[in-house]
């Protein structure tokens, strides 16, 4: 998995003979369980908590425990099992750990990180793509964990990896002929973002969610503020149906809360979609933000 830095070695001698905290192995998936609490077109949950999700029966996980993976799969096409690992299958192993998880594109602005939502669509990837070249470290692509920590909510890193569709790539400079495709059949292309990847945990000082309008006239950062601002982090997370399969409805939902209050800044940005937006959002950002 070369999406994944190596492992430098523990701070202390003595972790570093520590079992592995995930194990991810090949094996044959059993094709149902024998109890099942829920099931979903991607997934289905076991009466004791273990998920098994099937992409398109070509690529099948079993997540047990937030500890072990187990891949089935009937193609050699990697890069496409990893697209699926460090996607669907690495939210839902986050969310058998009690984790709240995040989809966002997440970028260092100074000792902090602002975090870039959107749906599909929206221009995350352009713009978290513009505020790399603009010197902005990513901890985080797409899943990223939410924490609380002494005064506020903590974004962690995940991996050095930053995945765009053709058109954004262009607009980026970003030459993608030698470069893995997400999904074989898709121009999505996955981009190296090593030397920019930064992997300290940060505190989240602002939480960007891209809205579209219809001329760049109308564009703007606008405030949210209380439940408003509860609301937009709760529409933002990961596949947050895992969680609810797994009856974790109640605690996402508590947790969400008291995440959404330790972050200062949430923001509604309106954009036009055209050539140009991506550079004028960057600077609307680093304006109110700092860069």
């Amino acid at each position: 998995m070369p999406e994944l830095p190596l492992w430098a070695g523990a701070e202390r001698a003595e972790d570093d003979d520590r079992p592995a905290d995930i194990i991810i192995r090949r094996a044959a998936v059993p094709a149902r369980f024998a109890e099942i609490r829920a099931e979903r077109p991607l997934f289905t949950v076991s009466a004791d908590g273990d998920m098994r999700v099937d992409i398109k029966g070509h690529h099948v996980f079993l997540i047990r425990g937030g500890r072990e993976i187990i891949v089935d799969t009937d193609t050699p096409d990697d890069a496409d099992c990893h697209t699926y690992l460090l996607g669907p299958v690495l939210g839902a192993l986050c969310h058998q750990r009690g984790e709240v998880i995040l989809h966002a594109a997440v970028l260092r602005f100074g000792d902090a990180a602002v975090a870039i939502c959107g749906q599909s669509g929206a221009g995350k990837s352009t713009l978290a793509a513009t505020l790399l070249a603009r010197g902005h470290r990513m901890l985080a692509d797409d899943v990223t964990v939410l924490r609380q920590a002494a005064g506020g909510t903590q974004a962690w890193p995940a991996y050095p990896r930053m995945r765009l569709w053709q058109d954004a790539a262009s607009r980026s400079a970003i030459d993608t002929s030698a470069l893995d495709r997400c999904v074989v059949d898709l121009d999505k292309f996955v981009v190296p973002v090593d030397p920019a990847f930064d992997t300290t945990p940060l505190p989240l000082i602002a939480l960007v969610h891209l809205d579209r309008c219809e001329s760049p006239a109308d564009e703007a950062l606008i405030p949210l503020k209380g439940l408003k601002a509860a609301g937009q982090l709760r529409d933002n997370l990961y596949r947050a149906g895992m969680a609810h399969a797994l009856d974790r409805a109640t605690p996402l939902l508590q947790a969400t809360a008291r995440l959404a209050a330790g972050i200062p800044r949430h923001l509604i940005a309106r954009r036009h979609i055209d050539d140009g937006a991506a550079e004028r959002l960057a600077d609307r950002i680093e304006a109110a933000i700092g860069a």
